[in-house]
C-alpha cells in the first residue's frame, strides 16, 4: 500500500472550531486534497485512518479483519451510549453479533427492502410542494428513518410513533456527536 498523507496535530488544533461544528466538512476537504485515504495523528499511539477506498475497506473489514481493532472512541466512548454490539466490539464478541445480523442482509431480504424504500419515497414525494426550495438533508434523514422504522415495525400507520421516536433519536444523536467530537480537543 502506498504511503498515506498524515494530517498533523497542529492542523487539527488549527481547525478545531470547524471540526467541532461539523467534522464532515473538514474530512471532505482532506479527501479532496489527499485522495481516498489519509491519516490523522492525534497522540503518541496509533493514528486514525480515514478512507473511502472500497479495496482498502474490503481489506480491513473482510480479508484481514483479525489484524485490525476499532478505536476506543467506538469500543469505549460510543459503547457507553449504545451498548456493546457489532458497531462497538472487537474479536469474538463482534463475530457473534455479526453472525446474528448476517441473515438480515441476505439477497432475498434486501430485495424485499426495495419495496419498503420505494413506498417511503413515494410517500414523501406526496408531501413535497413543486417549485419550492427544500433542504435535502432533513428529507434524506426522514426517508432513511422511515425505511428503518417500517422495516422493524409492522404497523401500517406508524407516522405518529415514528415522529416521536425520531425526535428522541435526534436528541440522543446530537448529545452523542458532541461528545464523540471531543477527542479533537485533547
Amino acid at each position: 500500500m502506498k504511503s498515506l498523507h498524515t494530517i498533523s496535530r497542529f492542523h487539527i488544533f488549527k481547525n478545531r472550531k470547524q471540526i467541532l461544528k461539523n467534522p464532515l466538512v473538514f474530512h471532505r476537504e482532506n479527501f479532496e486534497r489527499y485522495g481516498d485515504s489519509f491519516r490523522i495523528k492525534l497522540g503518541q499511539k496509533h493514528p486514525l485512518i480515514f478512507t473511502r477506498d472500497p479495496g482498502f475497506i474490503k481489506h480491513v473489514l473482510q480479508k484481514q479483519h483479525k489484524k485490525y481493532q476499532k478505536s476506543p472512541i467506538q469500543t469505549v466512548d460510543l459503547a457507553k451510549y449504545i451498548g456493546h454490539g457489532i458497531l462497538t466490539s472487537n474479536g469474538d464478541h463482534w463475530r457473534t453479533h455479526r453472525r446474528m445480523v448476517q441473515p438480515a442482509f441476505h439477497k432475498e431480504k434486501l430485495k424485499n427492502l426495495m419495496g419498503t424504500i420505494r413506498e417511503a419515497i413515494q410517500s414523501e414525494l406526496q408531501r413535497i410542494v413543486p417549485n419550492k426550495t427544500y433542504d435535502v438533508f432533513p428529507l434524506m434523514r426522514d426517508l432513511a428513518f422511515q425505511v428503518v422504522a417500517k422495516s422493524l415495525f409492522s404497523s401500517v400507520n406508524i407516522r405518529p410513533q415514528m415522529e416521536q421516536l425520531q425526535s428522541i433519536t435526534e436528541t440522543n444523536q446530537e448529545m452523542l456527536v458532541k461528545e464523540m467530537r471531543q477527542p479533537y480537543l485533547n
